[in-house]
């Protein structure tokens, strides 16, 4: 992947915002999962703002339920697939 030479933009996710705690980190950890599994920059952001808007729904820095599934829905939306790793 030569990912030093590209510039992408993604849009954020529009969702409701309760709390804002943990964003940062899930966006990090969905960009990552993204790099594990060698998917394009693009995809990497996406799964990112997917996992970011997620924990924002609800109060404090973990992905409820309900908003797991949502984030799903959110991943599926975009034609981005998730491992069975992913389902945790």
């Amino acid at each position: 992947m030569d990912w030093f030479s590209q510039v992408v933009r993604v849009s954020a996710i529009e969702t409701k915002v309760v709390d804002t705690t943990g964003a940062g980190d899930l966006f990090a950890s969905g960009f990552l999962y993204g790099m594990i599994n060698r998917l394009s920059l693009r995809d990497c952001c996406k799964i990112g703002c997917c996992a970011g808007a997620a924990v924002v729904r609800d109060l404090g820095g973990e992905i409820t339920p309900e908003n797991r599934i949502w984030m799903f829905q959110q991943l599926d939306s975009q034609n981005l697939q998730s491992s069975p790793l992913f389902n945790i």
